[in-house]
This record gives structure tokens, C-alpha cells and sequence, in this order.
């Protein structure tokens, strides 16, 4: 594992543990969370950066890197020259030069990149994307994601990470945008594109933002907030048969004159950590690994970053991400 935050810590760890995969080493530039990942993993050995871990151990099958966006793609190359697979937090990276040597580097030496994508995985959205791609609803015209928080997470150390653009590569929009607009793409398509975006302050670190797409026949609206009264997550698609709609933990779903409402044990909502999502996702990961869907993941990212510039105004040429 690559950074030892409250990510790596709160989540990681526990879904590596009931998937039975052993974390060997850990490579954290903080003294302080050496200590922690020390505490949780007596067995692993700690290094204070990748170089060092790359360079000493050699018969690791994957990389985790859970470091703040800034170090991602430097991560995540190093793991890719170093021949291994490698399991990136998002951003995977917002740099379309990066992204470019990524998908050129992973290819040439056959290994795996993959941008978690767990929030496809919890139990509410596997069950939205299910009803969505069996056609019940018949063809998707318009759906909505709303994500409310009353403040950023928190990170293990002190300081606001979350705020700092150096580091974080952007407000919210990264933050759980990223999530959001991978979710969207499933819902309408791979044909979706950006149409309008408010962003609120503007000119510093969003914290609030409003996003409009489209595809062929079909609109989507992202909102996403760290100034909500509460903390909340809900969507709703509507297709030419019928509706869902997601609130937190339950999902109602009317189609063709039947009403059918599923209730989850936890909400969407609760927490930030869901190891339980990144265990479901895992074998999507295994599965990229060994060839199957290579690249699928890759190509779901690109969507992300490409959008998420757009957004910023700082748009990709249509074939710069290939």
C-alpha cells in the first residue's frame, strides 16, 4: 500500500482482511502514520516512500495507492514500470499526460490499472444499475445523483487536504464528483457529455456544484454539496416505462403499474469508509488483472478526468485520451 490516511486505515484494511489478502509492505512519508499502519499491521514492512518499497520487494502481486490525489500518478507509474497491477483511490489523476503514459506503460508491460470505482459496488447502486440494464424502465430519458454533506471528510492528519487545489487537484467536483460521473455514465451511456456546469464559490476550491450532461435522447443533473443541512444521498432516473428512485436506503422502483420498494440495512449515506464496497468491487479488480475487461475501468476514468476539466475549463482535445 502506498499512503496509510484514514482511507487506507478505516477501509482497506478491513476489506483486504475478508477478502484474505495480505498486505506486506506500506510505504507512508508520515512518521506519525508509519506508527498507525504499524499498529494495524504489525506483520507489514514499512517504508517512508514508494521508491524504497518498490526497490526491496519484489514478489508483490499489487499496489494499493491510497495517497492524496497530488502523488497518484507518480504511484501509480511506479508501480506499473515496476511490472505489478495497481489499484488507484481518484482521482486516478486529473494530468492527460499522466493518464497518456499510464494506458501506454500498462499496455506495454500487460498489467492491470484500475480506479476504484466501489460506490458502483454498494448494495443500493448494484441494485439501480441492475433494474436500469434490464430494461424495466425501458430507455433512461433523464436521471438525477444528489450527494449532501455538511462538511469534507476528514483526513488522519491535521489540515484540510480536501481544500488545498495543490493537493487535491480541486473542491468537491473532485471529491465526489468523480464517483458520481462514472455512476451517470452507466446510467446514460458512454455517449454522455458535459453541457453546463455551476461551480459555487467561484474562482477558489468548489464546495458546492451543479452539473448538466447529456446524451443521445437523454439528460443527466450531478449535485453535489459540503454546505447541506444534513447528510444525504439520493438519485432518480425516469425511462419511457417506468421510474427509481434511490433515498438512501431504499429504493422504489414503478414500472409498468407495479411499485416494488427494496430497503437496505445501512444508508448510502453512512459513513465514509465502506469497506464492504471496496470487497464487492474487488473482483472486477481480479478480473481486469487477468485480462478480462482490461481497459474498461481505464476508459470509465477517462470519462472522469476528461469531464472533470471540462468543468474547470481546461478541455481535452476529443482524441487526447483516446
Amino acid at each position: 500500500m502506498v499512503g496509510f490516511g484514514a482511507i487506507a486505515e478505516g477501509a482497506h484494511l478491513s476489506a483486504l482482511r475478508s477478502l484474505g489478502v495480505a498486505v506486506d509492505a506500506i510505504a507512508e512519508p508520515s512518521s506519525v502514520r508509519r506508527e498507525a499502519a504499524k499498529r494495524s499491521v504489525p506483520s507489514a514492512h514499512l517504508y517512508e516512500n514508494i521508491g524504497t518499497l518498490l526497490s526491496s520487494e519484489k514478489a508483490l502481486d499489487a499496489l494499493i495507492v491510497c495517497s492524496p490525489p497530488k502523488y497518484h500518478a507518480d504511484a501509480v507509474l511506479a508501480g506499473v514500470r515496476a511490472g505489478i497491477h495497481v489499484l488507484c483511490e481518484k482521482p486516478l489523476t486529473l494530468d492527460p499526460e499522466a493518464w497518456a503514459l499510464m494506458r501506454t506503460e500498462s499496455a506495454a508491460r500487460n498489467v492491470c490499472i484500475y480506479s476504484i470505482n466501489n460506490w458502483a459496488f454498494s448494495p443500493q447502486w448494484s441494485r439501480l444499475l441492475e433494474v436500469v440494464a434490464s430494461g424495466r424502465l425501458g430507455a433512461v430519458r433523464h436521471a438525477e445523483i444528489r450527494v449532501l454533506r455538511t462538511k469534507p471528510s476528514v483526513s488522519a492528519l491535521p489540515g484540510d487536504w480536501r481544500k488545498d487545489p495543490a493537493i487535491s487537484g480541486g473542491g468537491i467536483l473532485v471529491d465526489h464528483g468523480w464517483h458520481n460521473l462514472y455512476l451517470m455514465r452507466r446510467l446514460l451511456g458512454v455517449e454522455l457529455t458535459l453541457a453546463q456546469t455551476i461551480l459555487r464559490p467561484t474562482g477558489a476550491v468548489d464546495e458546492v456544484a451543479t452539473i448538466l450532461l447529456q446524451a443521445p435522447g437523454a439528460s443527466g443533473t450531478i449535485h453535489l454539496s459540503w454546505h447541506a443541512g444534513e447528510r444525504a444521498n439520493s438519485a432518480f432516473v425516469y425511462g419511457e416505462r417506468g421510474t427509481a428512485e434511490l433515498r438512501d436506503d431504499s429504493l422504489t422502483v414503478r414500472a409498468d403499474g407495479i411499485e416494488e420498494t427494496t430497503c437496505f440495512p445501512e444508508k448510502l449515506s453512512g459513513g465514509s469508509s465502506h469497506p464492504d464496497w471496496l470487497a464487492a468491487m474487488w473482483p472486477a479488480f481480479e478480473n481486469e488483472c487477468a485480462g478480462r475487461g482490461r481497459g474498461e475501468n481505464l476508459s470509465e476514468a477517462a470519462f472522469c478526468l476528461a469531464t472533470i476539466r471540462a468543468a474547470y475549463g481546461r478541455p481535452l482535445e476529443a482524441a487526447s485520451l483516446g
